[in-house]
């Protein structure tokens, strides 16, 4: 288990070092990032419901920079997989520019791997078509997410928590974004199983965005609070 733990602890310490290094000047800013996340039942079969809120704040957390509302559904295919269908509505609120809405589709396939030594890997695809407000072309996305999470050792309750996300668009459009890699999230933390249904988890949460002018690294404290009914 030790092994294990230190080969994690040193895949994401090269991640955080490898944005750094690949751009050629960066702007660093510190951020808050809340999320709230609620699933249940529908009553169907296999499909369940699920809901998103994310206010997320920049400039060492001071400044409201972007607030996301996230609903969706998905089909439990088996125990370890499931498919999903959702909307997002974005409010962006840029430094130096007026506030603008964004719309996304989103499709994803999650995966959970059988467990290796008590250790849990799930895996998450997703696809983003997005609707920028004052824009004409439709932005296309492709986010993989890599998720470990390893008893702590510590206490029954508490496990370690190690995500890596990488996101590329897929196309060039009139709002800016362009075709290749976008950024990269890398997360490191503990989750907290207040009880069954009710999980918290907070830690450092490293955003490296790819953009025309200096690359942007963010670091980020981030809590998620999970609630499943």
């Amino acid at each position: 288990m030790r092994v294990t733990f230190l080969s994690i602890w040193m895949f994401f310490t090269m991640l955080f070092c490898s944005a750094h290094v690949i751009a050629n000047s960066t702007e660093e800013d510190g951020r808050v990032w809340l999320n709230i996340l609620a699933n249940g039942a529908t009553g169907i079969d296999k499909l369940r419901w699920y809901m998103e809120l994310q206010p997320r704040w920049r400039e060492e957390g001071s400044r409201l920079d972007q607030t996301l509302l996230r609903p969706a559904i998905y089909y439990k295919l088996t125990e370890q997989s499931s498919l999903w269908a959702g909307y997002a509505y974005v409010v962006t609120d840029p430094a130096g520019k007026s506030a603008f809405d964004e719309h996304r589709v989103w499709q994803q396939y999650l995966y959970q791997f059988a467990p290796i030594r008590n250790i849990s890997i799930q895996s998450r695809t997703r696809f983003e078509q997005r609707y920028i407000e004052n824009s004409d072309d439709t932005g296309y996305k492709f986010r993989q997410m890599l998720r470990v999470v390893t008893p702590s050792g510590v206490h029954s309750k508490l496990s370690w928590v190690f995500y890596d996300e990488y996101f590329v668009n897929l196309n060039h459009t009139d709002y800016g974004a362009r075709k290749g890699f976008d950024q990269n999230r890398a997360f490191l933390g503990g989750n907290w199983a207040l009880n069954p249904d009710t999980k918290l988890e907070i830690g450092y949460l490293n955003q490296y965005v790819n953009t025309k002018q200096a690359d942007l690294v963010n670091h980020v404290f981030s809590t998620t609070l999970n609630f499943s009914f």
